[in-house]
């Protein structure tokens, strides 16, 4: 009896084009020594080691694109900080002022480059000890659903307060999660709500109005519908502080 494998084709952005001022030293959070390498090929590692360890499964993840946002003259540092890996895919774009652009860059690049892929996998540079669960979870939910996002549910209670710092609403905790990445979408859906998301941008600044998207499943809610939570891992931090590398 031969078993047919199917095969989903995923594009991955890993956005490490933000200015990690909360970090200190004067070295990007995503170039910093970490393990064997750094914090960036950590985490474009493990994406190259859950879906090539996924290839032997009776589902098979074929990467069509691998692109990394990077600031402005930091792709040569971006380079260098992968260059472990001895992987030849990596496309290095400059990202833009906002994490927003900055993903629409990646998007538009990996619409030029023709490739077609089902998925899309974003990720934070800063994030580095994703594993291979929340990876391919990740994909197997997206490909469900359309869109899918880790999540952990607070262990605090959590209020909602005013500008003068009162408390104006008690928040039901079951209610609530904290959204880690990589965030999953079928590609052509998210690259059509990116377009509408900066062309509402463009036109509320023209009216003096600033719109801002903090994430892709917010973007995601306001034009395609509803994002699939399933657990995340709260080893999955995002590095922020020095200590956060002790791990």
């Amino acid at each position: 009896m031969t078993t047919t494998i199917q095969t989903s084709k995923i594009a991955i952005i890993i956005t490490a084009a933000g200015s990690s001022t909360r970090m200190g030293g004067g070295i990007k959070k995503e170039f910093l020594p970490l393990k064997d390498g750094t914090v960036l090929s950590c985490c474009a590692g493990a994406f190259l080691k859950a879906l090539d360890g996924a290839s032997s499964r009776q589902k098979k993840y074929l990467i069509t694109d691998f692109i990394i946002t990077c600031k402005a003259g930091s792709q040569d540092e971006a380079r260098d900080a992968v260059s472990s890996l001895g992987y030849a895919g990596f496309n290095f774009v400059r990202g833009g002022a906002s994490r927003q652009e900055s993903v629409f860059k990646g998007l538009l690049e990996i619409e030029r480059r023709g490739n077609s892929p089902d998925l899309v996998l974003i990720h934070d540079g800063a994030r580095p000890f994703v594993s291979e669960k929340i990876i391919i979870e990740g994909i197997e939910t997206a490909l469900e659903f359309g869109a899918s996002v880790p999540g952990l549910t607070p262990t605090d209670t959590q209020k909602e307060i005013d500008e003068n710092g009162f408390i104006v609403r008690h928040l039901v905790r079951a209610n609530l999660c904290a959204v880690q990445t990589p965030q999953n979408f079928d590609f052509t859906r998210l690259l059509d709500a990116h377009k509408k998301a900066t062309a509402q941008i463009e036109e509320l600044a023209g009216q003096g109005i600033k719109k801002e998207f903090t994430d892709d499943t917010q973007i995601w809610g306001e034009f395609c519908g509803a994002v699939k939570v399933y657990p995340g891992d709260a080893s999955n931090i995002k590095i922020t502080y020095p200590g956060d590398l002790k791990r």
